[in-house]
């Protein structure tokens, strides 16, 4: 019993011996495993995708100012050699993929190389980038002031009532803009701009926080988010203006007291106008008055005048679709007749002085008168009044220009498109003596016997 109770033990002891001896005999294998792959395998491959690209130029030597405006990728991917060591520890996040800034200097578009290095030491070999180069725009911030316009597209006025766009003002007057260089330098207008829906009969004062650009041809230019405004809220005061539709009516001025204006016939074009006033104490004419003078209306006339002259002085504003209104005389039925008239029929009224007589130098003159076809052919002389109406004229000397007035005694529907002047002839009556100081002084005056 004994000796098989030895024999037992001894078994035992030589088994765990032999146990023993297979996990050092293994672990030696291993480590020799390992020794051999070090030193004849010592670089492994990897691929890592999704690694950050760096593109700031603010820590390069050449920035000058420069800013990224674009660049054509965000993160790029890297094929790499390294050692079995430093396997594990290369990953996105030990990784910085940058734009190489080399030799940069200006404001451009350029293609750029990609670098990669490590963040932790590891050493790595054989990098191949995907992409290896990158377009990057590249331009200097700088700030624009422009002066501030308003749009209100959805506000109007209520009944009788407008808002001109013209008359919004905006509090501050000016924004700032920041931004690229290139971007401002595109940038002609700007406006704040409300979307907000409403009907308005008094002056209203509205918040805005939206900008519109626009360009020198009026293109709206689309806002980046390198685009900021300064500042971000405006506030816009908008007016509200009384407005009415009046017609244009002629008014004929230079004409003989019994001329008969309903002779005239006109085409207006428009025929009416659109005004308006933010005054509450302005009234509102009915009517618009072109005022035409009669010896301009010769066969075919016609002339545009502007509808800011007709308000001029008021504290009114047109709101037309247009700027000015065509008014035409309509010739149908009208002809002309050239008549010469001798000085004898040409009568002076109006004497600057008693003391002298005023006599018409010019032996004739030819004038164009302008009426019915059926009747402008009757017309003689005879039928015509010439004079020269000299009240305030400058006597001074003893000869000066004046201009003459022609009307016709006989018809009230003839009318002179002449502009004549004639040499007016100054001499002392027969009896007195006159003694005149200066251009525009009395005049002595005294009898003799």
């Amino acid at each position: 019993m004994n000796i098989l109770k030895n024999l037992k033990k001894k078994d035992i002891r030589t088994a765990r011996s032999n146990a023993m001896l297979l996990l050092i005999a293994l672990i030696c294998a291993i480590a020799s495993w390992f020794i051999i792959a070090m030193t004849k395998y010592t670089a492994e491959s990897k691929h890592i995708s999704n690694i950050p690209l760096v593109t700031d130029i603010s820590a390069t030597a050449a920035k000058n100012g420069l800013s990224v405006i674009k660049c054509s990728a965000d993160h790029v991917s890297v094929s790499l050699d390294c050692s079995r060591t430093d396997y594990s520890r290369i990953r996105s996040d030990t990784l910085r993929a940058y734009v190489d800034y080399k030799n940069i200097s200006s404001a451009d578009t350029y293609e750029l190389s990609v670098r990669v290095e490590t963040t932790n030491g590891a050493e790595i070999s054989n990098v191949k980038i995907s992409p290896a180069t990158v377009t990057v725009e590249l331009d200097k911030y700088e700030t624009k002031a422009i002066v501030l316009k308003a749009k209100v597209p959805n506000i109007s006025g209520g009944e009788n009532r407008v808002i001109n766009s013209a008359d919004i003002t905006c509090e501050p007057g000016e924004v700032n803009i920041k931004g690229p260089a290139a971007q401002l330098a595109n940038i002609a207008e700007c406006y704040a701009v409300s979307d907000e829906k409403m009907t308005i009969d008094t002056t209203t004062s509205i918040n805005s926080d939206r900008y519109l650009l626009l360009s020198e041809d009026g293109t709206e230019i689309a806002q980046s988010s390198l685009i900021t405004f300064d500042p971000p809220v405006v506030n816009m005061s908008i007016p509200v203006m009384t407005q009415k539709t009046v017609k244009f009516v002629t008014q004929i001025v230079g004409a003989p007291t019994d001329f008969d204006t309903s002779c005239l016939s006109f085409t207006i074009t428009p025929e009416t106008a659109v005004i308006a006033t933010k005054n509450t104490e302005t009234r509102l004419p009915d009517t618009l008055d072109l005022k035409l003078r009669l010896s301009d209306l010769d066969i075919g006339f016609s002339k545009d005048i502007a509808i800011e002259n007709l308000l001029m002085g008021t504290n009114i504003t047109n709101l037309s679709d247009t700027d000015t209104v065509n008014i035409s005389l309509n010739s149908e039925g009208l002809a002309s007749k050239d008549i010469t008239i001798s000085n004898n029929d040409i009568h002076t009224t109006n004497a600057p002085s008693e003391s002298y007589d005023y006599t018409v130098l010019n032996q004739n003159i030819m004038v164009k008168l302008i009426g019915p076809s059926d009747v402008i052919n009757e017309i003689t002389p005879a039928d015509l009044d010439a004079y020269v109406n000299l009240l305030g004229a400058d006597d001074s000397m003893d000869q000066f220009p004046y201009p003459v007035t022609v009307s016709c005694n006989k018809y009230k529907n003839i009318w002179s498109v002449t502009s004549t002047t004639v040499n007016i002839k100054k001499t002392p009556k027969e009896g007195a003596s006159t003694t005149q100081t200066a251009a525009g002084s009395a005049t002595v005056t005294t009898k003799t016997n």
